[in-house]
């Protein structure tokens, strides 16, 4: 007999997981199904001679404390995760400039371009059309031009954009990117988990454990049954011995990207897709040293260069992702082409330039995004509705998800989480 559930969750990355914690807090009987041997997708961590070596992130939530992330860790969940905000919203590598342009706050951003720069665009033509951003269909790119910017301009929000969204600005929508500026100046300075981002999702796991949420690692959502416009219970399959399950629920979550729900969709013979989206390329080089670069917390911008955007230092926030007396340094690179092997040389040669300080034995490892890792990552401000139009019950969370709201990153996701818990317990009661 098929045992049936409040709630079926496909997916045990931090979208998934925010799902179960939050809904079973409410009572709800969950089953989750992670196809991968952890939980945590690209927002955890594995151990590497002592070393927290970030799958995917970089140990950082965008907006520490007041982001939705940190407002549901520390409020909605009250969970036992630290997060230590940084001490400088971000610090401007900025040549021939002679000396590093540091602020606190986000006006303090503005302070790498010249007063002139600063009044003619930032307040002339960026503020003043702030309130009409909707009705901009361009992309920032073309925004820029036809507000005759200068070239240090374009150089100055391609470092922002590369670094936050792995994108070039002349692949975000003008109107994304003003949602993107309006929550950087609502919500301030990025932190780090103490402990990094591992420590957050075994919390997430504890709670959902103490709440009796049926978690399942090896375990892959394989086919959907549909009975008229909802599903009736799902395949899975136990990827350790490739034996099959029947589940029954009555909500279900996918925590995975577009192409695998697609083969999902094709695979149980439903007469829809969902869209394609276009997928960010970049990737992060990490080192060990004996002393910190950055010497503070802080996210380094390289507006000059052509491939690195962007470089922190997770451990001068929590000391414990790397050994005693070491710093671990993590660059974040945006790719123009596939060839991964060229731009990752390319953005390699830019590093050791910018740090001449840096040997090629400081090197740890290099982490890429393209193609369908991450499985659910889209391009900032193309996201598609977290809810299916055709299926009443069945709900998406995850990269692709984030609603056009200008939430970046894991604060996408966990706000596009917080909507799916939202209407789901608003259709039961």
């Amino acid at each position: 007999m098929t045992k049936e559930y409040d709630l079926f969750i496909a997916g045990g990355g931090l979208g998934g997981l925010l799902c179960s914690t939050l809904l079973s807090k409410e009572k709800k009987s969950i089953f989750l199904a992670e196809r991968l041997p952890f939980f945590g997708g690209r927002f955890t961590a594995m151990d590497y001679e002592g070393f927290q070596i970030p799958t995917g992130a970089v140990h950082m939530i965008p907006h520490g404390k007041k982001g939705p992330l940190g407002q549901i860790l520390l409020r909605e969940l009250n969970l036992p995760v630290p997060i230590i905000e940084n001490e400088y919203f971000t610090t401007w590598y900025w040549p021939p400039k002679k000396d590093l342009i540091k602020h606190k706050h986000f006006w303090g951003i503005f302070r790498a371009l010249t007063r002139f720069q600063q009044y003619y665009f930032v307040i002339r033509k960026l503020l003043l059309k702030a309130r009409k951003s909707d009705q901009f269909s361009n992309t920032f790119h073309e925004f820029l031009e036809e507000n005759n910017a200068d070239p240090e301009i374009f150089q100055f929000f391609n470092a922002i954009t590369g670094f936050a969204l792995s994108l070039d600005i002349s692949e975000i929508p003008t109107a994304e990117m003003f949602r993107f500026l309006k929550r950087l100046y609502e919500r301030g300075r990025p932190g780090v988990p103490q402990g990094g981002c591992k420590t957050v999702i075994n919390a997430l796991v504890q709670y959902s454990e103490k709440n009796n949420v049926n978690l399942n690692l090896n375990t892959e959502l394989i086919k959907l049954e549909i009975d008229g416009s909802e599903i009736s219970s799902v395949a899975c399959v136990d990827r350790r011995n490739g034996e099959e399950f029947d589940f029954c629920a009555k909500q279900y979550i996918l925590n995975l990207g577009h192409p695998q729900i697609n083969k999902i969709l094709e695979r149980s013979n439903l007469p829809f897709r969902l869209p394609s989206t276009p997928v960010a390329r970049g990737g992060g080089f990490i080192f060990q040293t004996d002393a910190s670069l950055l010497k503070r917390s802080t996210v380094a911008q390289f507006p000059t260069l052509d491939y690195v955007k962007g470089a922190v230092e997770p451990t001068l926030n929590s000391s414990g992702l790397a050994p005693n007396g070491k710093t671990m340094f993590i660059t974040h690179q945006v790719f123009h082409t596939d060839n991964i092997v060229k731009e990752t040389q390319k953005a390699r040669e830019e590093i050791f330039q910018a740090f001449p300080d840096l040997e090629e034995k400081n090197e740890i490892c290099i982490h890429t995004f393209h193609k369908t890792w991450p499985v659910n990552f889209a391009v900032q401000g193309h996201d598609l509705p977290n809810h299916s139009t055709e299926i009443s019950n069945l709900y998406f969370v995850g990269d692709g998800f984030k609603g056009k709201a200008g939430w970046i990153m894991t604060e996408g996701v966990a706000y596009g989480a917080k909507q799916i818990v939202i209407n789901i317990l608003h259709k039961n009661n």
